[in-house]
């Protein structure tokens, strides 16, 4: 795996966070997940850019009627970040979901890299 990942990754502006992410290498592809606490599917937006993958969300800061907020563990702000793809990434194949505050995005290697068994004649 190219562990320069993440040595790309950026802060698209000064007054947003970026959330946990986890990126892990397949055989096939690649998954990348994001802890995005109180965000849904709305909330959240991908771009590719030649290589450059960029996430950005809308936090909501909404508290059921009648309570107040006595302690938070999670950072509300808006997120953004970007990081730079691994050239094995074939970018038509690129899927983001969202599901209980976790962003899941998928991508698959390109087929001439991706392993395959050769039958012997």
């Amino acid at each position: 795996m190219n562990t320069d990942i993440c040595k790309n990754r950026t802060c698209a502006e000064e007054n947003f966070t970026a959330p946990a992410i986890r990126f892990a290498e397949r055989a096939d592809g690649y998954d990348l997940t994001a802890e995005i606490p109180g965000a849904g599917k709305s909330d959240v937006e991908l771009h590719v850019d030649g290589r450059t993958l960029t996430m950005r969300a809308k936090a909501r800061h909404q508290s059921p009627a009648g309570f107040r907020v006595a302690v938070r563990e999670f950072d509300r702000r808006d997120w953004a970040f970007s990081l730079d793809l691994p050239e094995l990434v074939d970018l038509s194949t690129i899927r983001g979901s969202v599901e209980n505050g976790i962003l899941k995005v998928t991508m698959q290697k390109r087929a001439e890299v991706q392993p395959r068994r050769i039958e012997i004649a």
